[in-house]
């Protein structure tokens, strides 16, 4: 049996009077890979933090393996940025370092002979838990680990503070697989990876030997590294447990939503037989009179050994019809989903957007080096490159943030230009939700609710008082697909566009980016979302631009 590392059972959590979690229960064992799943901002990271114990819930049970180490990478490393990257690497490893040095003394203790019993036995509880963290190993894992994740290249002497927030993110993530605790827990451990380093991390994962909980919705890297799914319902706030990895959850969903579909219709049928027959036999059986004559009382008590046995039917229908009624099972096809639906301005030309001979540097660095392309009418372009290679600069040049070194971009008079930034940044953090929204055409509150509550950024009734810093990072993207909308754009330029989406927001996303008629420029290392959105893809490596 495989060995349990964590236990929840009728987990329940409230904000206020809002319940967050309810009657939450899972299992994790040793090896198992869990990923968890669910729409932007219903408890996924709320979960995280109530089995760290960094915050308590109102019911149920968290039970971890006695002695277990947990460790947990949030989506925006939380790092000193007074301190050096090699600080920030010792001082998380500051486990290991104290183990191994320990380690040493009991050697020497035992070597000089004094008190060699006691010494035995904490080296060798000392020596399985340091094996078991990977300590004797370290060197080699670390110099593998950074490789591995393009670390290599920091100088352990600079600043964190110099750090991007990519950077500081995967030296978070390489520091947590470096210390090999028992429960890892990694929230959206993909978002800054490019192609070679989600490659090597799915293959490390593969070969983890604890227990992982993860957080993202990289669907092709659940596809390969998952054992197991774990979905928070916004409605139930509970989990259902699917095993397998992304394609087996798929078929599973799909097979549950049907019977769920069947299990809706065959109810509503069987009240409808229910009242048909009630309504039959009501009018039916008239009360006969009681007749006056000998020859009619056999016929008369046959008929009201009827209208008893009638009585009893409706009786029993009525039964039958009242507990489905109180038990009444929602349409699944009429639940709350999400969905983006874009209405851009007439994009008359064929060819929006025309890169000629374009160059940018950076010092002496030339980051772009004479590219040409152009982006036609209905093309959905993925536009991919290792991190750093100049994808998000590719995309700064075309808006105009940027003054290129060489060459030109030329755009149609027709094209209205769409941005969404990687992260968010562009939003300032005290605007008012509504109050963005409606600077850019001047819209209703009522219509823009509207439509935030359509395009699934919202249920909360309070968003009207929301501002920008109030929101997660998911709530954020989702804002900035819905500016998108609002602005009418023909010319969608996207910088990590699935970044921080929920799976289901991410299948309405694409949905609508089919449905598009205007042209798409998307900088992406999402493998799923290329696979399924892109026509042509625009590969930027060593400075140069080739089209498939």
């Amino acid at each position: 049996m495989s060995e349990q590392i964590l236990s929840v059972s009728g987990l329940r959590k409230y904000y206020g009077a809002k319940l967050i979690l309810d009657d939450v229960t899972l299992n994790l064992n040793r090896g198992e890979r869990a990923v968890l799943v669910g729409e932007n901002g219903v408890g996924k990271s709320t979960l995280a933090r109530l089995i760290l114990g960094i915050e308590a819930g109102e019911g149920g049970t968290i039970r971890r393996q006695p002695g277990s180490v947990v460790a947990y990478l949030p989506q925006e490393a939380q790092v000193a940025d007074a301190l050096t990257v090699g600080e920030y690497i010792s001082e998380c490893l500051g486990e290991l370092d104290t183990l191994g040095r320990r380690l040493t003394e009991l050697e020497t203790q035992m070597a000089e002979g004094d008190d060699i019993e006691a010494a035995l036995d904490e080296y060798g509880r000392l020596q399985t838990l340091f094996d078991l963290r990977g300590g004797y190993t370290l060197d080699a894992r670390r110099e593998q680990i950074f490789a591995g994740l393009d670390l290599g290249h920091i100088d352990q002497a600079r600043a964190v503070m110099s750090l991007s927030g990519g950077e500081k993110t995967r030296i978070g993530l390489a520091l947590l697989l470096l210390q090999a605790p028992d429960l890892l827990i990694l929230d959206e451990p993909t978002n800054h990876l490019d192609f070679t380093g989600l490659a090597w991390l799915e293959d490390y994962l593969l070969a983890y030997p604890q227990a992982l909980l993860m957080i993202t919705h990289d669907r092709r890297f659940i596809d390969r590294v998952a054992t197991k799914i774990l979905d928070l319902s916004p409605v139930t706030h509970s989990l259902t447990t699917y095993h397998g990895n992304y394609s087996d959850y798929l078929a599973q969903r799909e097979a549950q939503y049907q019977r769920e579909v069947d299990a809706y219709h065959n109810q509503v049928n069987r009240m409808k037989q229910l009242r048909a027959q009630m309504k039959k036999e009501a009018h039916g059986h008239r009360k006969a009179k009681r007749p006056d004559d000998g020859d009619k009382w056999i016929k008369f008590t046959a008929q009201q050994q009827v209208a008893r046995t009638v009585s009893k039917l409706v009786r029993s229908a009525r039964q039958e019809l009242d507990a489905l009624e109180a038990n009444r099972l929602d349409n699944p096809r009429q639940v709350w989903h999400i969905e983006f639906e874009f209405d851009p301005l007439p994009l008359t030309s064929m060819e929006p957007l025309q890169l000629q001979s374009l160059s940018m540097a950076f010092d002496e660095r030339e980051l772009i080096s004479g590219a040409d392309a152009i982006l036609r009418k209905g093309e959905r372009a993925a536009l991919v490159a290792p991190n750093g290679a100049g994808k998000t600069t590719l995309l700064r040049l075309i808006m105009g943030e940027l003054e290129a070194t060489g060459g030109a971009v030329k755009i149609m008079p027709s094209a209205k230009l769409g941005y969404l930034d990687q992260t968010g940044d562009a939003f300032d953090e005290r605007a008012n939700v509504v109050e963005l929204l409606s600077a850019i055409s001047h819209d209703s509150a009522d219509n823009i609710l509207t439509l935030l509550h359509r395009s699934g950024l919202f249920r909360d009734a309070h968003l009207a008082a929301k501002s920008v810093g109030d929101l997660s990072l998911g709530q954020v993207r989702k804002l900035g697909i819905a500016r998108l909308i609002h602005s009418r754009a023909n010319l969608l330029l996207l910088d990590e566009p699935t970044n921080h989406l929920d799976l289901m927001s991410l299948e309405a996303l694409e949905r609508a980016l089919l449905a598009f008629p205007g042209a798409i420029l998307a900088a992406t290392h999402d493998r799923w979302f290329i696979d399924k959105i892109a026509t042509a893809v625009w590969r930027l490596r060593d400075g140069k631009l080739v089209i498939d």
